[in-house]
C-alpha cells in the first residue's frame, strides 16, 4: 500500500510500539495479535486490556481510519472489473484454452487405421490469464482430465442486467386475497393517531 502525505504525517506521529501494531492490524492480525507481535510487554489478563487501549488511541484510530478506505476499495471489485470478468466468461470458448484433433490409435480387424478424436491444453505461453478465469471446474479422473467452464449464456444475462439491457419487468402490487389495495383520505387527527397505533 503507497501512502498519501496525510497517511505518512499521521503514521510519523505514532510511537515505534503503535506503528508496528497498525502495521500488524494491516496484515490482518486480530487487536491482541497484532499487540503480541509488535512487542508489547503487558501479559495474561492485562494484554486484552492493554491492546484494547492501544487501539482506542487517538493517533492509532486516526491512522487507521485514513487507511481504511483504500484497503476496502482494493478488496472489493468494482463494478467494471466485474463488466469486465462476466464479459470474458461470455466471450470464452473451449478453443482458447485447448487444441483438437486426431490421432491414428491402431488398426482395426481389416487393416484400417483406427483414428480417434483427441484435444491436448495448449502451451501456458498460448493461454491468456483471463481465459482460465473462464474454468469452472477441472478435475482428473479415470477417463482423463475433465473441463468445464462457466456458463457463458449465465455470464451474458448477468451482464444484461447490469447494463440495463432488458426491457423493464412489470410489477403489480395487490391488496389481500389479490383484491385491489384500499386507500382512505386520513384528517390531519386520524393520521396522528393511526401513527401513535403503529409505532405501538
Amino acid at each position: 500500500m503507497t501512502l498519501t502525505e496525510e497517511q505518512k504525517a499521521l503514521f510519523a506521529a505514532l510511537t515505534v510500539l503503535q506503528k508496528k501494531y497498525v502495521t500488524q492490524l494491516l496484515k490482518g492480525k486480530n487487536q491482541t495479535d497484532a499487540y503480541k507481535k509488535s512487542g508489547g510487554k503487558a501479559k495474561g489478563d492485562a494484554l486484552r486490556a492493554a491492546a484494547s487501549r492501544l487501539y482506542a488511541n487517538v493517533n492509532v484510530k486516526a491512522f487507521l481510519k485514513s487507511v481504511q478506505h483504500e484497503q476496502v476499495s482494493e478488496a472489493v471489485m468494482t463494478y467494471q472489473e466485474a463488466l469486465e470478468r462476466l464479459t470474458v466468461m461470455g466471450r470464452t470458448s473451449i478453443a482458447d484454452l485447448a487444441t483438437f484433433g486426431t490421432q491414428v490409435v491402431g488398426e482395426d480387424d481389416d487393416g484400417h487405421p483406427v483414428i480417434q478424436s483427441t484435444w491436448a491444453f495448449k502451451n501456458s505461453n498460448e493461454l491468456k490469464q483471463e481465459h482460465l478465469a473462464a474454468i469452472s471446474e477441472l478435475t482428473a479422473g479415470k477417463d482423463g482430465l475433465k473441463l468445464k467452464l462457466h456458463d457463458p449464456k449465465a455470464a451474458i444475462k448477468q451482464l444484461a442486467e447490469l447494463q440495463g439491457w432488458e426491457a423493464p419487468k412489470k410489477t403489480e402490487i395487490s391488496g389481500p386475497g389479490g383484491r385491489p389495495i384500499q386507500t382512505a383520505n386520513l384528517t390531519p387527527d386520524e393520521a396522528a393517531e393511526a401513527y401513535r397505533k403503529m409505532m405501538g
